[in-house]
């Protein structure tokens, strides 16, 4: 049965964001293939492609170098996140206009709740055509939308007629079964590569070969996600959209030119993404409690090591330090890496005043860094560095910070990259 409660959700995914932005910005890329990520001929992935680039076959994580044979006239651009974090603070704000409950899932997309909206603003269809009219005529980009009952449907949608396009999901049970039923089944949350692979032994390459399956016999299949798959297969979905319950992360993360075993050499670019994961902490006044490393190998597999603090912070330091022991802990001597990063989660407000902040073990470099924070305001975020910084490169490609998680089996980042 679907959920009881009468719900309309929309979920707005912004059109190749970063891609559309500097096609936005500089007139001169207008109409052509622009790739925002890694310059050729170095270490990175694609960031975001415009829909001119992903006619040659380029997409988002794809290797720079496989980018730059498939589509030699395009145009390569280095990512300037601080205009896209601020871009995406304008475009929530007109979502905001339409209802209090918004759900920011990262830089470029969110689910908007329109429970009590329709006698003021009218229906479904009508809020989601002038979104986009309020995107298109106040930021000069453009945005796909679905609209459904539950969030699962509404993301479905928004990914079937882009770009700039709305797709509205039946609300009939039986209809919605009808409207999965044909789509891949990778389209569903979860459903990545290898769990693809289990499902095509088994001759399940649609949702609607998936509807067929027990739970039962997903669950012996796939463990404790079987019976999850099986919901999504037939458009159950109760999940609230709100703040509440969405873990939040800032996380900063660096590809090497080349595969290295310099341990030195790691743990100042460490100290790098820790300075800028606890600047951007401060910055939104947030600490917290939870230090996670990532990593590849030559082997291209990411890994995360996570370490929970017994005090949430935001400073370098301490992130930096609790990173340092993860990576030895981690590392044998000899291993050689290909990205390293670092973030932090569980987030803790900083708002309230804390009357002893001033006796704590850390209080010294609390005032440090908050006046490191009062330069980069005043000169920019290069203007001073860490005595262990000297060495590590000027870390510029920044990751989405700070980032809502995905929805509970949603590990698909089309635009942003990967966090640790």
């Amino acid at each position: 049965m679907m959920h009881s409660l009468p719900r309309t959700i929309l979920h707005v995914d912004m059109d190749a964001f970063f891609a559309s932005i500097e096609q936005r910005d500089t007139p001169a890329y207008r109409g052509k293939p622009v790739i925002v990520g890694a310059q050729p001929g170095h270490r990175g992935v694609v960031s975001a492609a415009s829909y001119e680039a992903r006619r040659f076959g380029v997409h988002s994580a794809m290797p720079i170098n496989e980018a730059f044979a498939r589509c030699k006239n395009g145009i390569f651009v280095r990512p300037r996140m601080d205009a896209y974090v601020e871009e995406s603070h304008q475009i929530m704000r007109i979502f905001e206009a339409f209802s209090p409950r918004v759900e920011q899932v990262s830089v470029d997309e969110a689910f908007i709740d329109l429970a009590g909206t329709q006698r003021l603003l009218g229906t479904p269809r009508t809020v989601a055509e002038r979104i986009c009219s309020r995107i298109r005529e106040e930021r000069h980009l453009t945005a796909s939308i679905g609209i459904a009952p539950n969030k699962f449907l509404a993301k479905v949608a928004s990914d079937m007629h882009k770009p700039n396009g709305i797709t509205e999901v039946p609300h009939d049970p039986r209809q919605i079964v009808q409207w999965l039923a044909p789509l891949p089944v990778g389209r569903i949350w979860g459903v990545g590569k290898k769990t693809q692979d289990v499902f095509a032994r088994a001759g399940v390459r649609t949702i609607g070969d998936l509807q067929g399956l027990s739970p039962t016999l997903l669950q012996e299949k796939l463990g404790s996600s079987g019976p999850f798959f099986h919901q999504l297969a037939h458009g159950i979905d109760d999940r609230s959209v709100g703040n509440d319950d969405a873990a939040q992360s800032i996380s900063r993360e660096h590809t090497f030119e080349r595969d290295t075993v310099d341990r030195g050499e790691w743990g100042r670019v460490l100290l790098a993404l820790a300075r800028d994961v606890a600047h951007t902490a401060r910055a939104g006044g947030v600490k917290g409690h939870t230090v996670a490393l990532a990593y590849r190998g030559a082997d291209f597999a990411r890994h995360t090591r996570r370490r929970t603090l017994s005090d949430a912070t935001d400073l370098a330091k301490t992130i930096c330090d609790t990173a340092r022991e993860l990576m030895d802990e981690a590392f044998p001597h000899g291993v050689k890496l290909r990205l390293i990063g670092v973030g932090i989660t569980g987030f803790h407000d900083d708002g309230q005043l804390d009357l002893f902040a001033d006796q704590k073990p850390d209080a010294a470099w609390q005032k440090s860094e908050s006046a490191m924070d009062r330069i980069y305001a005043k000169f920019g975020d290069t203007a001073i560095r860490f005595g262990g910084e000297v060495g590590a490169p000027m870390l510029r490609d920044r990751d989405l910070r700070p980032r809502k998680a995905q929805p509970s089996g949603d590990r698909r980042r089309p635009e942003s990259g990967e966090a640790p």
